[in-house]
């Protein structure tokens, strides 16, 4: 997935309301993570799966 494709999804979630992890969290969470050297993330929960495919992009 590339980048103009999450910004479509992360676009159409904010058009519908949905509630989606905003980039400030994201990159404080991409910064814990990185620093315990963590090899796996469960995700549960989620609307349009951003969160996933943004980690899936940050930890290739």
């Amino acid at each position: 997935m590339n980048k103009i494709e999450l910004e479509k999804i992360k676009q159409e979630a904010l058009n519908e309301h949905i509630p989606i992890i905003m980039d400030d969290t994201l990159n404080t969470i991409k910064k814990i993570l990185n620093n315990r050297k963590l090899n796996n993330i469960l995700e549960i929960g989620t609307a349009v799966r951003l969160f996933c495919y943004l980690f899936l992009k940050l930890f290739k």
